[in-house]
């Protein structure tokens, strides 16, 4: 059996895009490389931001853009975990067997993304799933803010919605997809403790 290779990352206060490419590669805009450590091995690749980004490189953000780091990932990366204190993730046309991405203030987002697990959670902010497959489960859970699922869902999938203090909005072409976990089939679980739970 040949080892999954795994995509970690802990950022800070920067954007965050993850994408697939033929070769693994990282681009920094408005933020200088030194304030994070990489590690590149056989069980995968590993991305830490060590310091925040300097104050003056904020001023300059209405003007150059917000500080962003882009990575590339190969085709032999399997798992993707993420954390990120602040700010934005976003994975995005990519295919793997698992996804975490957890952001404590801001905005969490899978485009295009193709996994037997997804997992997206953020406790101040938005978890958005756009145009989504999940062989086995996807889960979005705020805390405080948003959780939003958006575009197809297979037909023999089943959504479960849920907001505790706020509103759910289910758009009537998923209606028909409620319901609970049945052996061999998707499911798509939309969560929000406080704020709004979509389905869309």
């Amino acid at each position: 059996m040949t080892q999954r290779r795994k995509f970690t990352a802990h950022t800070k206060d920067i954007s965050l895009t993850v994408k697939r490419a033929d070769s693994f590669n990282i681009s920094y805009s408005n933020c200088k490389k030194d304030i994070f450590q990489i590690e590149e091995n056989q069980n995968g690749i590993k991305l830490v931001q060590t310091e925040e980004v300097p104050s003056f490189h904020w001023l300059s953000w209405l003007s150059k853009g917000a500080p962003e780091v882009i990575v590339s990932l190969p085709e032999h990366v399997d798992v993707c975990e993420i954390e990120a204190e602040s700010n934005q993730v976003l994975i995005t046309d990519i295919q793997v067997d698992a996804m975490y991405a957890e952001v404590h203030n801001g905005k969490v987002e899978a485009r295009n993304v193709k996994a037997n697990d997804i997992f997206l959670k953020c406790l101040n902010g938005s978890a958005v799933a756009a145009n989504v497959e999940a062989t086995n489960a996807c889960t979005l859970d705020t805390l405080n803010g948003t959780s939003v699922l958006e575009g197809a869902i297979t037909p023999d999938a089943c959504v479960e919605v849920g907001c505790e203090n706020g509103s759910i909005e289910v758009s009537e072409k998923h209606k028909a997809n409620f319901g609970y976990k049945a052996d061999g089939r998707a499911h798509y679980i939309v969560h929000c403790m406080n704020g709004k739970a979509v389905v869309q």
